[in-house]
């Protein structure tokens, strides 16, 4: 355990635990929030030759070097002009089977690449594209301030007179750099949307051709999550409203789901997520004269339901919204405010229910990991939902809630320590979280944290000493562990990044390799309250390091910063607080 003191202007964390000493912390008082404050800000790793494509990116991922060129049989996306699909309501909400996704991006973002974001709902609850603000867009060269870094990496078969979707990481997102191979004149078109495209340029002299693009584009950090605030500025953007009688008949649902018309915006954020993030598949509901209300009510569905509710009902809320699809999954971006009171984008996953994903082109990527965790509300059936599958995490990805992930090997993030490449399933599939477990281990449900709070506790207000992790004897065949934590930056602001490091083991010297650590922040005046601000993965001795976001709206006063282990079937639990 290391405690942790915030005072006004600046304040000293006393350091006493049996684990490491680590010295004094100096944690300074936060500076207001503004967009960026405290995220990441990618580099560039230009090439020689400034005309050419960059040589890498330098991420919270690691260094990651450009994009090969395909070659002819590998497994790079392809994409060409199609219709946009027709998304509505159906009867069909029993779990999907198995679902087939396309890896575009490093690091990898999967599930939650956008293909296509819709704006707008019809009468008949159907969506549409508003096609508002289409531009052509150019190519901006430097990462911006609160910006993160992906490479993206499709084939294109192009036809002169038609668009082809382009894969993007989030509804602001610029292209930084690219590279077409043939080299051919082609021009990009974004939307208010954050809908992309490309074409050919009418001056091309091919009709139709395929070519290699190899493409930089940045994200804010707050798209993927980001600490919620209360909205205090007017800067949201323009929301398409619903048709009159459709939105009569969502207000007419408003009740249920516990909403009022003057609500403020976290808190119907939040509601709207928690009843959304309770469907479960199943059989349909039973048929009335209003689909929407059968929809909503029923708490069946996959990923398309839960997001097509939660569209419709944020936006007769006037809360804009897009829904978002791809090859796999569906999910929302909701305009939510910051601390600072600013509105942003940000990402909402809703849980899905596949049996499975297979993923293509998934080799050797690294698997993104947000700087914050998801700030909205995980009800049971979520929590169950994804822990039963491949479980998020903090920094990780919830893989639309499906039960196994198939088809790839991603690289290790260096900075936890170069853990071998996790596989997913070259020949089999793998259960559980194999294959993000180098960069997004799965942490217990949110059931089992309560009752470790709970535990912990009652550990440290017992009239007797507690024995420590380490001295308790194996049980059922599982191994004891000890949890050890070091804090060895002398110095960290409050909405940036404090290190931390540390060890698990089992014994005197064998550490225990390739496993989830999760760092807490705990109010001791309050222990059942915690606050999860990451999860780190033990390397082959089993040591850990992260580098944690201090949340920007954290609280000035004093804290414990806590290591846990969660254990699993061959090792007991730990953490350093004993």
């Amino acid at each position: 355990m290391r405690r942790v003191w915030f005072f006004l202007v600046i304040a000293c964390a006393c350091v006493g635990s049996a684990s490491a000493a680590s010295g004094p912390i100096i944690l300074h008082e936060p500076l207001p929030y503004a967009k960026g404050q405290g995220s990441r800000t990618d580099r560039v790793v230009p090439a020689d030759d400034p005309q050419a494509l960059a040589k890498a990116i330098q991420t919270g991922s690691g260094t990651i070097a450009q994009p090969k060129l395909s070659q002819t049989g590998d497994d790079t996306p392809v994409y060409h002009s199609q219709s946009t699909p027709r998304v509505g309501i159906d009867r069909r909400t029993g779990a999907d089977g198995h679902l087939h996704y396309k890896v575009v991006f490093d690091p990898s973002i999967a599930p939650f690449k956008r293909e296509i974001a819709y704006d707008s709902v019809r009468s008949d609850v159907t969506l549409a594209q508003s096609g508002k603000g289409m531009r052509l867009v150019a190519t901006y060269g430097q990462a911006r301030p609160g910006h993160e870094l992906f490479w993206g990496h499709i084939r294109l078969q192009l036809q002169k007179g038609t668009r082809v979707v382009l894969p993007s990481v989030a509804p602001t997102s610029q292209i930084l750099q690219w590279q077409v191979v043939p080299q051919v004149a082609l021009r990009a078109w974004r939307d208010d949307a954050g809908n992309f495209s490309v074409d050919l340029d009418p001056d091309a002299p091919s009709q139709q051709l395929e070519v290699d693009l190899r493409y930089l584009m940045d994200a804010p950090s707050e798209y993927f999550a980001a600490p919620l605030g209360v909205q205090k500025h007017k800067d949201d953007p323009e929301v398409i409203p619903l048709p009159a009688d459709l939105q009569q008949r969502a207000k007419a649902l408003w009740p249920a789901l516990s909403l009022a018309q003057h609500m403020e915006r976290s808190a119907a954020l939040n509601q709207l997520v928690t009843w959304f993030r309770s469907f479960e598949p199943g059989e349909p509901p039973e048929k009335t004269e209003d689909p929407l209300a059968d929809l909503v009510l029923s708490r069946k569905g996959v990923c398309r339901h839960r997001a097509l509710g939660l569209m419709v009902m944020a936006t007769s809320l006037g809360i804009p919204c897009h829904y978002v699809m791809n090859d796999a999954h569906a999910f929302i971006e909701a305009w939510a405010p910051l601390p600072d009171g600013h509105g942003a984008w940000q990402r909402i996953d809703l849980g899905g229910g596949a049996e499975s994903l297979e993923l293509q082109a998934a080799q050797d990527k690294h698997l993104h990991q947000p700087q914050w965790r998801d700030p909205f509300p995980r009800p049971d059936v979520y929590a169950r939902e994804i822990a039963d599958g491949n479980g998020p995490g903090a920094g990780s990805q919830p893989w639309g809630g499906a039960k196994e992930v198939r088809g790839g090997a991603f690289a290790p993030a260096a900075e936890q320590g170069g853990a071998p490449p996790a596989t997913a399933g070259n020949s089999a599939p793998v259960k559980g979280n194999a294959a993000q477990a180098s960069a997004a281990p799965a942490p217990a449900s949110d059931a089992a944290r309560r009752q470790w709070l709970r535990d912990r506790a009652e550990r440290l207000t017992a009239p007797v000493e507690s024995p420590t992790p380490g001295d308790r004897p194996p049980q059922e065949g599982r191994k004891a562990t000890s949890t050890a934590l070091l804090v060895s930056q002398p110095m960290a602001w409050i909405g940036e990044t404090l290190q931390v490091s540390g060890q698990v083991r089992s014994g005197t010297s064998q550490g225990v390799a390739g496993k989830p650590v999760e760092l807490w922040l705990i109010d001791p005046a309050h222990p059942l309250r915690g606050r999860l601000l990451g999860v780190a993965m033990t390397t082959g001795n089993g040591t850990y390091r992260l580098d944690l976001a201090i949340p920007a709206d954290t609280d000035l006063q004093v804290y414990d910063l806590i290591a846990r282990f969660p254990g699993d079937p061959h090792y007991w639990g730990s953490d350093s607080t004993l």
